[in-house]
């Protein structure tokens, strides 16, 4: 069970999941990393609870979470100014992270890089190709690979230092990282078809303008494709963290 008090069994290493919007919990990403012993605190900022603006001492590694709105929106969510500050103040003290889709773009946005509304929306089942740099990471050595994608804004330029890891041709930065153990992908490793079903009833901007009446069939039928590559991948991180510790 995915807890959301920040107190924790004491034996266990606690990651702290920021959830940005309702529909966008840790899900598959907070079970594969329980499996490996850490404890998953659900921050739900969405329903106003406080986002410190430094990661508190007892936390092993951060995982910001996807939302509809945008890096900037601070009149939308106005947690996100505090949630950026955190996300620096991690970098600064080389705090594990793992940001997903909104929290990949709040951390380039935290540490100087930019974020634009993308020219095409990738919304459904996307193939990504790791860069020649990825080939000696501990978490993202692996070849081509399908994604399940659902934004319409991207990371256009990284911050400075950060390394591209993998690219699609509608999004250079899919996957990059700062320092050590600071992660960030574009796309969602975390869902499954019964999150697609949940985004399309409640359908947002980046669905509304694709152009698209449904994903759910195409990424049901990668489903078994798609936990199977990125479990590994999320595991690895959380590898990561715990060696750190």
């Amino acid at each position: 069970m995915l807890h959301t008090s920040l107190v924790s069994e004491k034996s266990k290493p606690v990651i702290l999941a920021i959830q940005n919007d309702p529909t966008d919990p840790p899900h598959l990403a907070g079970a594969w990393l329980e499996e490996l012993g850490f404890d998953i605190h659900v921050l739900r900022a969405d329903e106003g609870e406080l986002v410190p603006d430094t990661v508190p001492s007892d936390i092993a590694g951060v995982m910001p979470l996807g939302g509809h709105m945008g890096a900037m929106d601070d009149h939308v969510a106005p947690w996100l100014k505090n949630e950026r500050a955190l996300l620096k103040d991690a970098v600064e003290r080389n705090v594990p992270i793992f940001g997903i889709c909104l929290g990949a773009q709040l951390l380039a946005a935290a540490n100087g890089g930019e974020v634009s509304r993308a020219t095409t929306s990738e919304i459904g089942v996307y193939e990504v190709t790791p860069t020649a740099e990825a080939e000696s990471d501990p978490v993202f050595n692996l070849s081509a690979a399908k994604t399940a994608q659902w934004h319409e804004d991207i990371v256009t330029r990284l911050p400075e230092g950060a390394t591209r890891l993998a690219s699609s041709p509608l999004c250079e930065n899919q996957v990059y990282r700062i320092g050590d153990a600071q992660y960030a992908v574009q796309f969602h490793p975390e869902i499954d078809r019964t999150i697609i079903r949940d985004w399309e009833e409640h359908a947002d901007n980046a669905f509304l303008e694709s152009g698209k009446s449904s994903v759910e069939a195409e990424v049901a039928a990668a489903d078994v494709e798609l936990q199977t590559t990125w479990k590994p991948v999320i595991q690895n991180w959380g590898k990561l963290v715990l060696k750190s510790l």
